[in-house]
């Protein structure tokens, strides 16, 4: 079933993942592998971010 999200849910989420990605970045190496499928979702989320609104 679908739930309605929230604009401020999906800003907390966001601000989650800079803190996580910084976190992770300083206290272990991530995979090239991780860091491409990190790079696809972000690119994703820009395309949607930049989408026109009529």
């Amino acid at each position: 079933m679908y739930q309605k999200v929230n604009r401020s849910e999906v800003l907390n989420k966001m601000g989650h993942v800079y803190e996580r990605f910084q976190f992770l970045s300083k206290t272990r190496s991530l995979t090239d592998d991780q860091i491409e499928d990190i790079d696809q979702h972000l690119s994703r989320i820009i395309e949607v971010l930049n989408q026109p609104t009529y």
